[in-house]
């Protein structure tokens, strides 16, 4: 196990660094398409594929940066805030930062539910205290089940930047292909309507009790001088 870790690592700095080379706004590939609920969304197209890749940026305030990370390190939360969850559960959890995980997403008839396997790398960069949660797909990690299509494709990146100390950017960056037959419909609701109410759930948990008392010794709260 230590050294599918050690190979798993690299793949998890390399998705940032590729998501977080093309996180800005500014770059002109990234086209609006939505603003809701204080969320303002970003699409993208994804060079030979015709998936689109999905931005979204809200700012929280008065929360911790351990309370963005509770509810990802409390599995049994997933389906009240990933939208559309219906069942999630915890393969692995090497420490706080690293785990495995199964999660399964509801898709409305005619279409079969989806299920995925993902790497979760939980890390802070100590200058500006922006705390990264890297998601990686891992299809194959675990047998396929009957009547579910197993995601392929899919890779997110959550990135908590303090702006000030009582202000958190939130951004969902994320592209995920599906797998099996979808109508055109429903590909589009993947592409924007399941991230988008992702994040507008996670608002709202992280505001609980138990997500907004949450201390994680390897988070590195904000300074009170910090602007």
């Amino acid at each position: 196990m230590k050294t599918m870790k050690k190979l798993l690592f690299p793949v998890a700095v390399l998705l940032f660094a590729q998501f977080a080379g093309s996180a800005s706004t500014s770059d002109r590939s990234w086209k609006f398409e939505r603003k809701q609920d204080g969320v303002t969304v970003f699409l993208r197209s994804m060079p030979g594929t015709n998936y689109k890749e999905f931005k979204g940026i809200m700012y929280v305030g008065n929360a911790r940066l351990s309370s963005m990370v509770a509810p990802f390190d409390d599995t049994s939360s997933y389906t009240r805030w990933m939208h559309n969850c219906t069942e999630a559960r915890l393969l692995k959890k090497f420490n706080t930062r690293e785990r495995y995980t199964y999660t399964v997403i509801h898709a409305p008839w005619p279409a079969v539910d989806r299920d995925t396997v993902v790497y979760s790398l939980l890390s802070q960069d100590p200058e500006s205290g922006t705390v990264i949660i890297s998601i990686t797909g891992k299809a194959d990690l675990i047998p396929r089940i009957k009547n579910r299509v197993r995601i392929p494709l899919m890779r997110a990146l959550w990135t908590f930047r303090p702006v000030r100390r009582d202000l958190i950017m939130v951004t969902y960056q994320t592209i995920t292909d599906p797998g099996g037959w979808l109508p055109l419909r429903l590909m589009n609701l993947s592409m924007v309507d399941l991230p988008l109410y992702t994040m507008i759930k996670f608002r709202n948990i992280i505001r609980e009790k138990k997500y907004a008392k949450a201390v994680y010794p390897v988070i590195r709260e904000p300074r009170p001088n910090s602007g």
